[in-house]
C-alpha cells in the first residue's frame, strides 16, 4: 500500500502541472466553507449528504487509484480527470453556496451549468476511454470522440433522472414544479405560449437542460477530434521523418 502511495504521488508529479494542483487546493477549501454552511443550516438530511459526497469528489481520482487494483483500469485514470471532476464538483456547489439557483429574472445559473457541463463531461468520458483502454489498441481520433460523447450523452440523461427523482422523494423543485412566476422570467414568457401553458415547464425545463448540454457536447467532441486528429498527424509525419533519416555509416 506504501509503494503504491509513492508510485501514485511519482506519477501525479508527472502528470500534474502546479497551477493546476492548486486548482485542487482552492476547490477542496471551497468545498469545505460549503459543508460548513450546509450544517450550519436546518435541512433534510439529503441535504447534509450531498455536499460531503461532493466535497469527496475533489479527491476522487487519488482515492480510486488506491483503492482499487493495480489490474483494474482505474489505477489508469489520468490525474488530469480531478481537474475536470473538481470543476463539476465546484460549479454545483457554488450555486448554493451564494443561493444562485433561486434567483429570478435575466440569471438562470443552473442554465449555465447545463450549457457549460458538455466540456467537463466530454473529457471525463474521453480520459475513462483511454483508461479502460491501455496500451492493448490504438484509438483512433474518431473513436475517442464518438466515445466521450456517448459517456458525456449518458451522464445528461442520468442527471435528469436524478432531478426527477429528488423532486418525487423529496418535493424538491429541480425541474420548475413549484417555480416562482415572475413576469420577467424569460423562461416562464417562453414556454407560457405553448399549448399546455405553465404546465409544460417541468418538461420544457427538462428538455432544454438535455438539449444545450447535447450541443455543448458535440461541439466539444467536434474540438476533441480535431485535436486529436492534428496530434496524431504530427506523431506520424515525425515518425516517418526519423526512419527516412540515412544512418551514418560506421567505419573501422
Amino acid at each position: 500500500m506504501v509503494q503504491k502511495w509513492k508510485d501514485n504521488l511519482r506519477e501525479l508529479r508527472e502528470q500534474v502541472s502546479w497551477p493546476e494542483y492548486l486548482f485542487w487546493w482552492a476547490a477542496r477549501i471551497f468545498m469545505l466553507m460549503y459543508i460548513i454552511q450546509t450544517f450550519k443550516g436546518d435541512h433534510q438530511w439529503i441535504d447534509y449528504l450531498l455536499p460531503v459526497v461532493v466535497g469527496l469528489g475533489t479527491f476522487s481520482v487519488m482515492l480510486i487509484r488506491m483503492i482499487f487494483p493495480r489490474k483494474s483500469f482505474f489505477s489508469r485514470i489520468s490525474f488530469h480527470l480531478q481537474t475536470f471532476i473538481s470543476i463539476m464538483c465546484v460549479a454545483g456547489s457554488v450555486g448554493n453556496y451564494f443561493g444562485l439557483y433561486s434567483v429570478n429574472g435575466t440569471l438562470h445559473y443552473d442554465w449555465i451549468l447545463h450549457i457549460v457541463s458538455g466540456v467537463p463531461m466530454t473529457m471525463l468520458g474521453y480520459y475513462l476511454l483511454v483508461a479502460m483502454n491501455g496500451d492493448k489498441t490504438k484509438l483512433t481520433p474518431q473513436i475517442c470522440a464518438c466515445g466521450s460523447m456517448g459517456f458525456s450523452f449518458i451522464v445528461i440523461i442520468a442527471w435528469e433522472i436524478f432531478e426527477y427523482c429528488g423532486d418525487y422523494l423529496f418535493a424538491d423543485c429541480n425541474q420548475r414544479y413549484n417555480w416562482e412566476i415572475v413576469p420577467e422570467d424569460p423562461f416562464y414568457n417562453f414556454f407560457m405560449h405553448s399549448a399546455a401553458g405553465t404546465a409544460q415547464l417541468p418538461l420544457a425545463d427538462t428538455i432544454v437542460d438535455m438539449a444545450t448540454a447535447f450541443f455543448v457536447t458535440i461541439i466539444t467532441g467536434v474540438v476533441l477530434y480535431i485535436v486529436l486528429w492534428h496530434r496524431e498527424k504530427k506523431s506520424t509525419a515525425d515518425s516517418q521523418q526519423s526512419t527516412e533519416e540515412p544512418k551514418e555509416e560506421v567505419t573501422a
